[in-house]
């Protein structure tokens, strides 16, 4: 059974801005707004179960990306100036959940990118997108946004240049990564063991899952069944090879 080693930021990090920032809209579409704040909630909501729907998160992710790359492309990136503050954090949580299609999701990036140079979007989202498109690309990350469990807790997946993170942390308004580490605690727990299923008898295999370019052998102490894991892009997970 494939496993994925993504872990995204703590689930509060995704909560929509309070109402009130609406005021901060100038050449406004209400109508854009509303339709983002309706999808982000929808996007929410089938995060939000207790034993996680992936087809409704499948078809909800597949939905949005198709809706808000017609958007994109008839009025650019949807702004604070013209959808709110609110708007145009649903707009960038949708981009962050567009990992089926990794060019789109990179040309959110460089638009988003450009947006918060004007101050249409907020610089601390926009590190969020850039790790996630960034591990995505098969690069390593900046800002340690993109967390896996480890034996020694969590930890950022690949990351460069980790002696200054705290440093680009501090450029995007995030705090340090020790204290995103107390908010993935705080959020998810200690990292846990991940369970695969056993190839061979179905009972369950409990691994720490290898990163990108890494190998991990297991074997099944039911049955001896064993396999190699080897991990892919994000949204590829690991697979038995």
């Amino acid at each position: 059974m494939p496993l994925n080693p993504q872990v995204a930021a703590p689930p509060e990090s995704y909560a929509l801005p309070r109402q009130g920032c609406w005021r901060n809209a100038r050449g406004v579409r209400p109508e854009l707004r509303a339709e983002l704040l309706c999808r982000a909630e929808q996007d929410q909501a089938a995060r939000r179960e207790t034993e996680a729907d992936w087809k409704l998160m499948t078809s909800v992710d597949a939905d949005n990306l198709s809706w808000l790359k017609n958007i994109v492309a008839e009025a650019g990136w949807p702004g604070r100036s013209l959808v709110g503050e609110d708007g145009a954090h649903a707009a960038w949580l949708l981009a962050q959940h567009a990992d089926r299609d990794p060019l789109f999701q990179r040309k959110c990036l460089d638009l988003m990118t450009e947006a918060a140079g004007r101050g249409e979007a907020s610089r601390a989202e926009l590190a969020y997108l850039t790790d996630r498109v960034l591990l995505a690309e098969g690069q390593p990350q900046e800002y340690g946004i993109q967390m896996t469990g480890r034996k020694e807790g969590w930890v950022p997946r690949r990351l460069r240049d980790p002696e200054h993170v705290d440093r680009r942390r501090a450029a995007m308004g995030l705090g340090s990564l020790a204290e995103y580490i107390t908010d993935m605690e705080r959020a998810y727990g200690p990292a846990k063991l991940m369970r695969m299923q056993c190839g061979g008898c179905g009972d369950g295999i409990d691994v720490w899952p290898p990163d990108e370019g890494e190998e991990l052998s297991v074997t099944c102490l039911a049955c001896g069944w064993s396999a190699t894991l080897v991990a892919g892009a994000p949204d590829e997970g690991i697979g038995a090879a």
